[in-house]
């Protein structure tokens, strides 16, 4: 019969204690717990890439901001379970994470019988809640794979010039998102892990008011990324202040 987990907690708590007296006299406080090896550790961790955004007309499927390159930046706090590798007897890791990210502008601006159209997306946000599982198949290279939900938006202005007639509109949309990825994880050291990966991000149509002749007209876009991000992951980031 499985233990109830407030005694597995317990024993884990119990055996870190008795290693870290035990080789207390041979070694350092961090060489001991990375000897113990804890079932889940806290970390922290800051996330810098480029976005290539798709704005898009949901009514036409027409891109009206096709694939346009951003700065992305932001940064991630989880909780990581170790388990084992799935085709192999390394260590791996069950990651759940909070994520917060920011993104660049990308502006489209065309003519059309001389009329001219700018549109413009700024302001990008996502918060996500991720789950990941990272797999090792060396001592120092993995890789991962997850999903994660959540929430993205941005601040719409469109402006539209016809003739003596300006209609224009700015105003935050946001709505539910979600993204799903993969990458490589290359371990530089028990506290310190990099990872290279591709992620889709996309935000579920947004719906916007445009005052057209003063009559509110609403106006949907939709939201979505293909990303490569560089991310760095400090596990026990606290723990110094600790011993």
């Amino acid at each position: 019969m499985a233990r109830p987990s407030r005694i597995i907690s317990l024993a884990t708590i119990f055996t870190t204690l008795v290693c870290c007296l035990t080789v207390s006299a041979f070694a350092d406080y961090t060489n001991c717990c990375n000897e113990c090896e804890p079932e889940r550790q806290f970390y922290l961790g800051g996330i810098i890439g480029s976005s290539w955004i798709t704005l898009n007309d949901p009514a036409t499927q027409e891109a009206i901001v096709g694939i346009e390159p951003v700065f992305t930046a932001g940064g991630t706090a989880g909780m990581a379970f170790r388990r084992n590798s799935w085709f192999s007897d390394l260590p791996g890791q069950l990651r759940l994470e909070f994520e917060a990210r920011g993104r660049d502008q990308v502006l489209a601006t065309e003519t059309l019988a001389g009329d001219t159209i700018a549109e413009q997306a700024s302001d990008g946000w996502s918060t996500m809640v991720n789950v990941w599982r990272d797999n090792k198949f060396s001592e120092k290279w993995g890789y991962y794979i997850g999903a994660g939900v959540g929430a993205g938006g941005y601040r719409s202005n469109i402006e539209v010039t016809a003739g003596p007639t300006v209609i224009s509109n700015n105003e935050n949309v946001s709505a539910f998102a979600w993204q799903a990825g993969t990458g490589l994880i290359w371990e530089i050291s028990d506290r310190t892990t990099l990872d290279l990966g591709y992620r889709f991000f996309s935000i579920n149509n947004t719906t916007a008011t445009l005052d057209l002749a003063g009559t509110p007209t609403p106006y949907e876009r939709g939201y979505s990324a293909s990303e490569l991000l560089l991310s760095v992951r400090i596990y026990e980031p606290f723990r110094r202040f600790m011993k």
